[in-house]
């Protein structure tokens, strides 16, 4: 109990956001919806009366044997009545037109929101732990529908409550005691609909793992970007029967928490319908004995339903809004986050690079209970020349270029640009200054020119610019043969099938619309993680020549495994285990007989005449 008090301050303080969050969307539409969950609320004690009212009219005529004509009072009523129906049907199409739109603007409004909140984290932390994606997930769907749901729920128990309270004298009028067993009988409902609640979250929560499972291995299984490999191996069988196996896991898991609510759900409906049973036939009794009307006992009868099944509605939305407010809070902790690095408040402006960029005692991990990545690593980029970096695959290489382009922060050490702690600076104001190209480079489901235009945002609507780029990265020429030249969708299941046919592309094709799109960016360093990995040899020879065009005044760091490549640069880092082992020019190195030779010789053993 204590702890349900302690989280009660939370509930509401989340309950105050998301209310915050509605008002803000619609104003005027929230305020039409309040007078019409008034109305609705008051229109069943309306109801209640005239039908009493009628009843008592129509025992009165029949008594005074009065049956060739209709009394004025009943056909008043009738008139009522059919008014008031009318306005029922009237209000519902408006209230659900309006709910509807505000749930429009409602959901678009916390979506901005969370995606901003979301592109605003500098660095990649967030992005790369498994346990944040449970909360992302969670606050996605709680971001989406919640706001709307919550909506719903409000006017159910607005709506509710003053149907409750209309009837509250009428029944009061009848019997205190029975008023009080009827609003006991209720309260098991609640408090058991308030722990079912948490329950759900919970299992919501634990299941959000699986979930993102079940949903990769459909993506396996439809995305094109697997297709050959999934039928070349007959993966097909096996995707199918992990996602049956992991879906059937989710739904075990939902179906005993289903089953463990049906059975107190029964129980308290059981209890609910023996006190509506008694209800009635106290009220049957006093009306035997003369005490009350036909009109009476409608009215009455009505009151005890209407009065216990609001209730219970009122239950059923309180407890879920309850549950609603907890997926909320996904929601309310992602943009409550703090920034993954260290942003300064007063940023020093970053100066065009004149002397180098240095990693000084550098060490680096993902968090405490991950390996050291980097270790105690010192290196020198000189301003306007060119590092190349080489190393077997998981010595460091891209977590080194992660470090330089402030996507993490050392753990140890600094990094400095002219001698300046690059943590000095504003990270967007950093990366400005640097273009790069991962060995994971993004392949954009959207048009040439997005793809390439997405390298400088400032640029996405300049044609020559683009082309300019497409040219240096020896793409252009195969751009002119597309269906629509740069504005062909470079995605076939985002294409329309006849107007705008997407198509796909090879994977050296992409790598040079990747590369095009570094070159639009036009910035003095670049960093380029195997740029030339998905080459053939004379892609390869052509990217070069743009290369050294494009390397020429410009600070570079290469990453390759391609020694043809690796000559480009002008000094040369060997990168083992975390740590730099060897450093100098292609001549020196190969002198020094080490690492960088020895991987040399390997890879020129093919080109030698057999």
């Amino acid at each position: 109990m204590i702890q349900r008090l302690k989280s009660l301050p939370m509930l509401f303080a989340t309950l105050g956001i998301m209310l915050q969050a509605i008002w803000q969307a619609y104003p005027v539409g929230l305020l039409i919806m309040i007078f019409f969950q008034l109305l609705q609320g008051l229109l069943p004690l309306a109801t209640a009366w005239i039908t009493k009212l009628l009843f008592d009219a129509l025992a009165q005529s029949l008594a005074f044997h009065n049956r060739t004509a209709l009394p004025q009072l009943i056909i008043l009523l009738l008139i009522l009545q059919s008014l008031l129906t009318l306005i029922a049907q009237f209000i519902s199409p408006l209230d659900n037109y309006l709910n509807a739109e505000l749930g429009r603007r409602l959901s678009l409004s916390i979506q901005t929101h969370m995606y901003q909140k979301v592109s605003s984290f500098a660095g990649l932390a967030y992005f790369e732990n498994p346990e944040l994606y449970n909360t992302l997930t969670l606050a996605i769907n709680g971001a989406r529908m919640g706001p709307l749901q919550l909506l719903r729920t409000l006017c159910a128990v607005f709506r509710g409550l003053v149907t409750v309270f209309s009837f509250l004298g009428v029944l009061l009028s009848l019997n205190f005691l029975l008023t009080g067993i009827v609003f006991a009988a209720i309260l098991p409902q609640f408090f058991l609909q308030l722990r079912l609640g948490k329950q759900r979250f919970s299992v919501a929560l634990g299941n959000s793992p699986k979930e993102r499972l079940s949903t990769y291995y459909g993506q396996l299984m439809t995305a094109a970007t697997f297709a050959k490999e999934v039928r070349l191996f007959n993966l097909g069988k096996y995707f199918l029967h992990a996602f049956v196996q992991t879906t059937q896991a989710i739904q075990a898991i939902q179906r005993r928490q289903q089953r463990h609510e049906l059975s107190w759900q029964i129980a308290c409906t059981a209890l609910s319908a023996i006190i509506g049973s008694i209800t009635f036939i106290l009220v049957f009794v006093q009306a035997f004995r003369g005490q009350l009307s036909f009109g009476d006992v409608s009215l009455y009868t009505n009151a005890v339903g209407s009065i216990q099944s609001t209730l219970l509605g009122i239950i059923f939305a309180s407890t879920q809004m309850s549950e609603q407010v907890l997926f909320f809070r996904q929601y309310t902790q992602l943009l409550a986050l703090p920034q993954p690095l260290s942003i300064t408040t007063t940023p020093h402006p970053v100066p065009v690079l004149a002397i180098s960029i240095e990693l000084r005692d550098v060490s680096f991990r993902y968090s405490e209970k991950h390996p050291w990545v980097l270790r105690h690593v010192n290196l020198r980029i000189p301003a306007g020349q060119t590092l190349a970096l080489v190393g077997l695959n998981g010595a460091g290489k891209t977590t080194l270029v992660k470090l330089l382009t402030r996507l993490y922060d050392p753990t140890e050490g600094q990094v400095l640009w002219d001698g300046i702690d690059i943590r000095e600076f504003d990270p967007q104001a950093l990366r400005k200054h640097i273009a790069a190209i991962f060995q994971d480079f993004v392949r954009y489901d959207l048009t040439v020119r997005e793809n390439i235009g997405l390298g400088d945002v400032e640029h996405i609507e300049e044609p020559e610019a683009i082309h300019a780029a497409a040219l240096q990265s020896g793409i252009a020429e195969f751009i002119t043969g597309l269906p629509q030249q740069y504005e062909t969708i470079l995605s076939r299941w985002l294409g329309e099938k006849k107007a705008e046919p997407g198509i796909d592309l090879s994977g050296g094709q992409w790598q040079k619309i990747a590369l095009a799109r570094m070159f639009l960016r036009q910035a003095e360093v670049l960093m380029l993680d195997e740029p030339t990995a998905a080459l053939d040899a004379q892609s390869e020879y052509e990217l070069h020549q743009g290369f050294a065009e494009l390397m020429t005044g410009r600070t570079s760091l290469m990453i390759t495994h391609r020694f043809s490549t690796v000559r480009m640069a002008g000094t040369i880092a060997v990168l083992e285990d975390g740590q730099i082992t060897e450093y100098g020019t292609h001549h020196d190195l190969l002198a020094l007989d080490g690492t960088y030779a020895r991987l040399y010789r390997m890879q020129a053993e093919y080109y030698q005449p057999v």
